[in-house]
């Protein structure tokens, strides 16, 4: 809803800009409000982030891979020398 209002409000100063002519003054407003949007979003999206959702999103990154056969083997080598007693596993 907030990105249709930023879309809304682009076409509305962009346009009353164009009418009154002279330079671009609606730049300003508009990268304020862009940035204003931005931390918005983030925000959002910091909150509604949780565990499943970043198993879900790696899982669609990794199936999406052109090496996943290379991902795979580090997660295999990392598991292998996380279980490995103290000591043992680690190269020089």
């Amino acid at each position: 809803m907030h990105a249709w209002a930023f879309g809304a409000g682009v076409v509305a100063l962009a346009g009353s800009n164009w009418l009154t002519g002279g330079g671009w003054w609606s730049f300003w407003p508009l990268a304020v409000w862009g940035v204003a949007l931005a931390v918005h979003f983030l925000i959002y999206k910091s909150r509604v982030a949780d565990e499943l959702w970043a198993e879900t999103r790696a899982a669609d990154v990794h199936s999406k891979s052109y090496d996943a056969s290379h991902i795979d083997s580090i997660a295999e080598r990392y598991e292998a020398k996380s279980a490995a007693p103290e000591g043992q596993g680690k190269q020089p």
